[in-house]
């Protein structure tokens, strides 16, 4: 066997490349040559089948950690791609729970059917680390199946609630909107905030039902907020995933909604990451053109967290900014922090668009960032997300802030 400078591994006429019963560390491509799989029988090997370019053998005890289950030979002069189980490794701890136990499954079933012996294990003979790997996967797996499935059940039977948080003019603490924030009321794990849910249902396609009821339902219980916000213009924020601002049915679907809810769709702010900017950057701008001539506004949600880049609001129709509240609540602590605020509040105006400081939570925060000419502030200040009957109450009582 020789080596080349690119790693390739070359195997002669006849050469065994590995046996049945070595370590699985490493599967191979075939870029030349060809190779034949032999399996041993009380009367003898027996070829069951050839391999030739651009095929891939030996993935099987690679991923699954088992002894070799066949012998494979080169038939002729063969260049090979190695695959380490390294980089194997690193492939599936990045792939879905759900695929990598499902692929687990299938191999044990495989490894059952080759050798006919009852089933056992996988973990059977698997180094302490790999069985407890596998048994973290297989958890994984089943609560991101059930809480799928729950998902689904959420949407039939009203579990899923929207609290609204205030967005209030820094100046004087008037309400100039509301952001609509989506909770599932679990029947057994009790409330679960969106990260806990929502990145499952993004990974499922489950994402576009249940965006679709929260802008339906928010848009249906603007009649009653409006009355509680004064500005020129008020607005319900919805958030948007990724997985909606690539549908081209979203435009018709946010058209309907408006229609059905008999919404001004001015008072309609959308907020995006820019995730979808990122992946989808043509498809991304035409759906955003389109939702601009409904009338709507948008807002490129959480910045300073992703993506952020100056190509991303120069080219966008972008009419308003959230800064991150994670460089907010620090910046008097933080000069660091401080700058990144006011440089993006300042690039924001510079290109005509209205900036929106998450997570303020004090008075010293509000007041400085009113000196950097911020528009507007969202966080405990100013309230905590609640239902809408919450809400009402309150703001019918007149409450302040201050008892939020």
């Amino acid at each position: 066997m020789l080596f080349d400078e690119f790693d390739r591994e070359v195997f002669s006429s006849g050469q065994e490349i590995f046996k049945s019963g070595d370590a699985g560390d490493c599967a191979y491509l075939i870029e030349e040559g060809m190779v034949e799989i032999l399996v041993v029988k009380p009367s003898g090997e027996h070829r069951i089948r050839s391999m030739g370019k651009g095929e891939l053998f030996g993935e099987v005890s690679l991923i699954d950690y088992e002894p070799r289950t066949a012998t494979v030979r080169a038939i002729e002069r063969t260049v090979l791609v190695p695959i380490p189980r390294k980089l194997m490794e690193s492939l599936l701890e990045k792939s879905d729970p759900v695929l990598r136990h499902l692929l687990l499954v299938i191999l044990e079933r495989f490894r059952h059917r080759i050798d006919g012996s009852a089933l056992q294990d996988l973990s059977a003979g698997v180094p302490p680390e790999q069985s407890k790997r596998r048994s973290i996967v297989k958890g994984e797996a089943t609560q991101k199946l059930s809480l799928a499935h729950g998902m689904k059940r959420a949407l039939r039977h009203e579990e899923f609630q929207l609290y609204y948080q205030p967005i209030c003019n820094l100046a004087d603490g008037s309400v100039a909107g509301f952001e609509a924030l989506i909770r599932w009321h679990h029947p057994i794990d009790g409330p679960l905030q969106p990260k806990d849910f929502l990145w499952i249902a993004e990974q499922t396609g489950l994402i576009h039902e249940i965006g679709l009821w929260t802008l339906e339902r928010a848009c249906r219980d603007w009649h009653t907020l409006r009355p509680f916000a004064d500005y020129q213009t008020p607005f319900v924020s919805v958030n948007l995933s990724p997985s909606q601002l690539s549908n081209e049915m979203l435009v018709e679907e946010v058209k309907s909604i408006i229609a059905s809810q008999s919404m001004n769709a001015a008072e309609l702010k959308l907020e995006l990451t820019e995730t979808v900017m990122v992946e989808q950057p043509e498809a991304a701008l035409k759906i955003m053109h389109r939702l601009i001539e409904l009338g709507c506004s948008l807002a490129l949600d959480d910045y300073g967290a992703g993506h952020s880049g100056l190509r991303h609001l120069q080219r966008y129709p972008l009419g308003t900014l959230k800064i991150d509240g994670a460089f907010v609540e620090p910046l008097l602590a933080s000069a660091q922090s401080f700058e990144i605020v006011r440089s993006s509040v300042a690039l924001a105006h510079s290109l005509n668009m209205s900036v929106i400081a998450e997570g303020v939570e004090t008075e010293g925060v509000r007041a400085k960032l009113l000196e950097m000419k911020c528009n507007f502030g969202q966080g405990w200040y100013f309230g905590r997300p609640a239902m809408l009957q919450e809400l009402v109450v309150r703001y019918a009582k007149g409450s302040s802030k201050e008892t939020w």
